[in-house]
């Protein structure tokens, strides 16, 4: 039970900010690191849409493991995350680049 509700805690913390990122709300989201060198290197708007997407994606494939209890839909679900992390860096390092 305590599995579930953390999952549909951080399901609903991935959506929320996933969308406030897409709407241009969630500035605070990206903040952390050497922002200055951050933001001579990558374009930051483009850095926030791509970075909504895969929150939004993040918080959907969280909610339907959320519901699942077999092994095979836990490691579909890891490899999902994967996928999803390894688009964002390569979306990063392609697409939002100055």
């Amino acid at each position: 039970m305590m599995d579930e509700t953390f999952s549909y805690i951080l399901a609903i913390a991935a959506a929320v900010i996933g969308i406030m990122l897409l709407t241009g709300h969630g500035a605070m989201f990206m903040k952390g690191g050497n922002t200055q060198a951050r933001a001579r290197k990558y374009d930051e708007k483009k850095m926030e849409k791509v970075s909504g997407i895969c929150m939004l994606l993040i918080g959907i494939a969280t909610g339907i493991d959320a519901f699942t209890t077999s092994v095979t839909a836990k490691i579909v679900y890891v490899v999902v995350l994967f996928v999803i992390l390894a688009v964002f860096l390569f979306l990063l390092k392609t697409k939002c680049r100055r």
